[in-house]
């Protein structure tokens, strides 16, 4: 059995919550007005390969590890998520109802867009997609993409109602991208 901790805060900043939460090294999800930007955590703020990111205008954020997730809302409300309740910030005083998973189901996302070739990538630990339908966005990845493709990829954490004893994902849990090969996907469907 697998159990997700849980630890919430408010009034907190996003750079606050940043540091808190220990998430350097990270990606982070920013939702902003104007823009969506996928970034790295460095410290008390976010970049992405085309430079820093302004906080004071997101209003949204997820920020990941493999470890923890950290989530913002512009209230100044954030939540952290993790296996490991030694990674819970002692800052964030309120702890969440422990959820004892009965399993957890690996989940993947396919990014919009392929590869471009390497030589047009921004800088190394950025990874470029190109589609005609969204254009150019660059995702911070730890290991190269060989592949043409990125997931991102999640961890759900499943748990058998009580009364009913129906099973249902009760929460996700973001953790990282990785690269992705066309080839892989054409083969999974013919098996």
């Amino acid at each position: 059995m697998t159990v997700l901790y849980g630890a919430a805060t408010t009034g907190v900043t996003l750079a606050d919550a940043l540091e808190a939460a220990d998430v350097a090294g990270g990606c982070a999800l920013l939702t902003a007005p104007s823009a969506y930007h996928v970034a790295r955590a460095e410290g008390r703020g976010c970049v992405t390969s085309a430079g820093p990111v302004d906080l004071s205008t997101v209003y949204e954020a997820r920020v990941f590890t493999s470890e923890v997730e950290l989530r913002w809302v512009e209230a100044g409300y954030a939540v952290v998520l993790t296996e490991d309740e030694s990674l819970l910030p002692a800052s964030f005083g309120d702890p969440l109802d422990a959820l004892p998973a009965e399993t957890t189901m690996e989940a993947r996302y396919l990014v919009w867009g392929k590869v471009i070739a390497p030589t047009l990538e921004p800088a190394p630990g950025w990874v470029t997609l190109r589609s005609a339908r969204i254009g150019a966005v660059t995702v911070p990845m730890t290991t190269p993409a060989p592949q043409d493709r990125v997931r991102l990829t999640a961890r759900e954490y499943v748990v058998a109602d009580r009364v009913h004893g129906n099973a249902y994902v009760a929460e996700e849990r973001l953790i990282g991208f990785e690269p992705y090969a066309t080839e892989t996907c054409a083969a999974e469907e013919v098996a």
